[in-house]
C-alpha cells in the first residue's frame, strides 16, 4: 500500500513538472540557470509549417519544455527559486463599490457569498478557515473590501472550485494568472486538474519551494 501511494505521488509530481515546464514564462530565470542551451525558432518548427507557427515558435522556444535537457533545467529552478511574493488578503473597494456596501452590500461580495453556498458552505463561517479576521471577512462579503489573489486561491482551493467558476472569481475581483510566477503556474494546474487533496496540494508548493497559502 505504501509502495503504491509512493508511486501515485511521484507520477502527480511528473504531471505537475510538465505542466510547469510548459507554461513557466521567466525566461531571465530560465536563461540564468547553468544547464540553459539557446534555443532557435529553426530548432522548434523542424517540420512544421513555419509561417503559420513562426510567432508561436518565438515564445514557445523560451520554454523549459523546448531545452535539450529540460529535466535538469527545471531541477536548477526548483532549487533556485525563492518565493518573495507577497500581496494582502484584500484591498480597499473603488469609491463606488464603497458606496454601494453601505447600501446593501457591493456586487463583489454578493457573488463570492452565491459561490461559496454553491459549493455547499456557509460564507459567514468562511472567515477562520481563510485565516482572516472576522470583522475582516464580514467586510468583504458585504462589499468593503475585494479579496487580492491571494485570497482568492485560498477560496479556490478550500471549496475544489471548477476552472469556469475560478475564472470567473478570479475576472469578479480583478485578478489573473501571470506564468512568470511559480506559484500561479502550480496553483493553475491544481484548478485546471480539479487536485483539491490536501496533501496533494501541499506537496505541490513544497516541491516547488512556494509558500503554503493553506
Amino acid at each position: 500500500m505504501e509502495e503504491m501511494q509512493t508511486s501515485g505521488q511521484d507520477s502527480f509530481i511528473h504531471d505537475l513538472d510538465d505542466y510547469f515546464s510548459k507554461k513557466f514564462s521567466d525566461f531571465e530565470m530560465i536563461s540564468a540557470v547553468p544547464s540553459y542551451e539557446s534555443v532557435t525558432v529553426s530548432m522548434i518548427l523542424k517540420n512544421r509549417n513555419r509561417i503559420e507557427e513562426g510567432e508561436y515558435a518565438a515564445n514557445e522556444m523560451r520554454k523549459i519544455s523546448y531545452q535539450p535537457d529540460p529535466a535538469k533545467v527545471l531541477a536548477e529552478i526548483k532549487e533556485r527559486y525563492v518565493d518573495n511574493t507577497f500581496t494582502f488578503s484584500f484591498r480597499p473597494a473603488p469609491f463606488k463599490g464603497r458606496i454601494a456596501a453601505l447600501f446593501g452590500g457591493g456586487t463583489t461580495g454578493k457573488y463570492i457569498a452565491k459561490l461559496i453556498r454553491n459549493y455547499g458552505a456557509e460564507p459567514e463561517t468562511m472567515w477562520e478557515k481563510l485565516g482572516l479576521a472576522q470583522k475582516d471577512w464580514k467586510a468583504i462579503l458585504r462589499g468593503f473590501f475585494i479579496p487580492e489573489k491571494t485570497l482568492v486561491y485560498k477560496l479556490t482551493l478550500l471549496l475544489g472550485l471548477s476552472q469556469s467558476d475560478n475564472f470567473e472569481l478570479m475576472k469578479e475581483c480583478g485578478c489573473y494568472y501571470d506564468f512568470a510566477d511559480a506559484r500561479d503556474v502550480v496553483v493553475r494546474y491544481l484548478v485546471d486538474y480539479r487536485i483539491y487533496n490536501r496533501d496533494m496540494i501541499d506537496k505541490a508548493f513544497d516541491e516547488y519551494r512556494i509558500r503554503r497559502i493553506l
